[in-house]
């Protein structure tokens, strides 16, 4: 009996693309800071002593999530998820994403949830210059809406802190970002630029509260 060999089979293993690559670090990266935020949410609940630092600093129109009811701070936490997935776009295209391709690959909250206990919302990306709002509009007239309001660094303007915290997202492009959420009680909000949302009745919403240094009115 003549014994028969299996055929070698070559297989070609090409490395990432360089977009590729950068693509799966900013994916890991927007993973580690939501899972960060999603543990200072969770632990808030033992800094409620009134006296802490976090409380102390915040102006009249900001409030801790974690002191709102349930529905808003899922609404808050998908918030941080939709906005870190949006900052990896926007670093690898150069461009912010459109509401639509958002929701087309899943992403919360602009993705249609049926199970979502706060009702359906419309949502709308308005941009003028360096600023960029995505905007939330509820179907249902008792609920809130949401703004998530991105401030880009203004052309030979330095950003108005080198470090990263809750407000300051840097994009791996090195671009340093001031970022915010807001929610209003009255959701009859027309489709336009907000820049100066608590000049317009809308709350500012942190995960554990402001620095005690204050930034520049915008």
């Amino acid at each position: 009996m003549i014994a028969t060999t299996a055929p070698i089979r070559r297989m070609r293993i090409e490395p990432l693309s360089a977009r590729a690559e950068l693509r799966n670090v900013a994916r890991a990266a927007m993973g580690i800071m939501t899972v960060a935020l999603m543990y200072l949410i969770a632990s808030g609940a033992t800094l409620r002593d009134p006296g802490t630092t976090a409380n102390r600093n915040l102006m009249p129109f900001q409030v801790l999530v974690r002191d709102r009811p349930s529905t808003e701070q899922r609404m808050f936490r998908e918030l941080q998820e939709g906005l870190l997935e949006a900052e990896t776009r926007r670093s690898m295209t150069g461009a912010w994403p459109a509401v639509s391709a958002l929701a087309a690959d899943g992403v919360p909250p602009f993705a249609l949830d049926p199970t979502a206990k706060g009702g359906q919302y419309d949502w709308s990306l308005v941009q003028s210059g360096a600023l960029v709002n995505y905007l939330g509009i509820p179907r249902q007239p008792n609920a809130p809406a949401w703004l998530v309001l991105v401030q880009e660094p203004e052309p030979g303007v330095p950003p108005d802190q080198t470090f990263e915290d809750e407000e300051h997202h840097r994009l791996i492009t090195g671009v340093m970002l001031h970022v915010s959420t807001w929610t209003r009680a009255d959701s009859r909000v027309p489709a336009r630029i907000s820049r100066s949302p608590q000049a317009e009745g809308w709350t500012q919403l942190y995960a554990v509260g402001p620095s005690a240094v204050r930034h520049p009115p915008r």
